[in-house]
């Protein structure tokens, strides 16, 4: 049996979805705005970067973390978050967690993740880079496989 195995999915189908929405990232995607009051693409990512990094913390000390790392450019942001994704898979592989405990990650921090993922997505494709369509059920996605380009 895999420790956390829907969870590790979870976080290896964020790893295949996040790099959908930031593959055609051009130098200034990163600073596109939608307008007064919204986020870049890396103020979102680095938001992503924030929550995953604190849901690994509350999964090994069980307490989050007020730790607000720089900002970064970008390509210095993805970077991080896959970085934070594979850390966190590494957690997960190591720790059993009960079934609650896990249905309140997948609810909280991941589900909020994957709802950035759907808005680096819309901003991609308004930016002119839409996201090249695809059956997501049928995507090659592996646990422990956090890239996928």
């Amino acid at each position: 049996m895999i420790p956390n195995e829907y969870l590790r999915h979870t976080l290896a189908t964020i790893a295949y979805r996040f790099q959908q929405s930031v593959g055609k990232a051009t130098n200034d995607f990163g600073s596109f705005s939608l307008g007064h009051g919204t986020r870049s693409p890396a103020e979102i990512v680095h938001h992503m970067y924030r929550v995953l990094k604190a849901s690994a913390e509350f999964v090994t000390s069980g307490r989050y973390s007020d730790e607000n790392p720089e900002n970064l450019s970008l390509d210095l942001e993805i970077e991080r978050f896959n970085t934070g994704l594979s850390e966190f898979d590494n957690i997960l592989a190591e720790t059993h967690l009960e079934a609650d405990f896990a249905k309140r990650l997948l609810q909280g921090p991941l589900a909020d993740i994957l709802t950035h993922i759907g808005q680096l997505s819309m901003m991609s494709r308004l930016n002119g880079y839409p996201i090249d369509g695809e059956n997501f059920a049928k995507a090659p996605i592996t646990i422990g496989k956090l890239s996928y380009f």
